[in-house]
């Protein structure tokens, strides 16, 4: 029989070693690599755990599952081209550690493979995964090309206060409707977990969460946070109510998003996209953001 051993802290590294590696060479990351990842936990205040078969040096299979605010898990295995890795052990034992976070009260889990990570995109179906959607990653200037700003006369915004998180949460609700940005995810979690995954990203900063208000109505909303250590300013959500659909609205947000880069001094604006979301596309394509990197995000709901 199988058995698995609980990865200790002290270990930790030698985990993300293996499964940070990138198909197709699979050699371990390098330190930097680890290194950034360890300050991503650390800056998301990120609870973990992990579980091995083999001994930490020369492992056999791995599962890490790292706890993301919002009550869902981010998993990360290795892929079977893994120097030591056994396909067979690697399945049985993310089985294994998926049936345990059963009884964490989580919403689901997800797991993110590169495109050409055949082998670990296979392992994670093996495992229970679906895949979910094709993502890009996308970024720009802040200043050029230049983006004139939203007047005074195009919107009232209002930045997030404790007080009014109810407004936030039922703007954000009714932008999911008909969503084409991952729309199987829609109804897997209450609004509140929604929006606590959403401030977990990054570094949480009230005044970069705003609501659009036009003609006296909310009309969308643009959620945004600093990541990099505050070099790249992140497009955490951005949304348009039914309603306001077609009217320029996420123009007009995505307008404010880039003025509240270049207030803030960074580097670039980023964002993650869907790759089926036409819409989306086209827009962040019309404001010259760029691809640099993509993933495949898989899904795995115990429900």
């Amino acid at each position: 029989m199988t058995s698995l051993e609980a990865v200790r802290p002290a270990e930790l590294d030698l985990v993300l070693r293996h499964v940070l590696a990138m198909e197709p060479e699979c050699a371990p990351a390098p330190g930097e690599r680890v290194e950034a990842f360890r300050r991503y936990m650390a800056q998301s205040s990120l609870g973990w755990e992990a579980a091995r078969v083999g001994t930490p040096e020369r492992p056999r299979a791995l599962f890490l599952a790292l706890f993301l605010p919002g009550r869902t898990a981010l998993v990360a295995i290795p892929s079977a081209q893994s120097p030591g890795i056994d396909f067979e052990t690697q399945v049985w034992l993310a089985r294994e550690g998926l049936r345990r976070l059963a009884g964490r009260g989580l919403h689901y889990a997800q797991a993110l493979a590169e495109p050409h990570a055949v082998q670990r995109c296979q392992l994670l179906e093996e495992a229970g995964f679906r895949r979910l959607a094709p993502l890009c990653y996308l970024e720009r200037d802040v200043l050029y090309p230049w983006v004139e700003p939203p007047t005074p006369q195009d919107a009232e915004w209002v930045a997030y206060r404790p007080e009014i998180e109810s407004d936030f949460a039922d703007v954000v609700s009714q932008t999911y409707r008909d969503s084409r940005d991952c729309p199987e995810l829609s109804g897997l979690r209450p609004i509140e977990d929604v929006l606590a995954a959403h401030r977990g990203v990054g570094v949480f900063d009230p005044r970069l969460w705003e609501l659009a208000r036009i003609d006296g109505r909310y009309a969308g909303c643009v959620l945004l946070a600093p990541v990099g250590a505050g070099t790249a300013l992140e497009i955490v959500y951005l949304g348009v109510v039914p309603e306001a659909r077609r009217q320029g609205v996420a123009t007009l947000l995505l307008r404010r998003a880039v003025e509240h880069g270049r207030k803030r001094h960074a580097r670039c604006l980023t964002v993650v996209v869907d790759e089926r979301n036409e819409p989306a596309w086209r827009l962040y394509e019309r404001f010259r953001f760029m691809p640099v990197a993509r993933r495949i995000v898989y899904l795995h709901c115990w429900k």
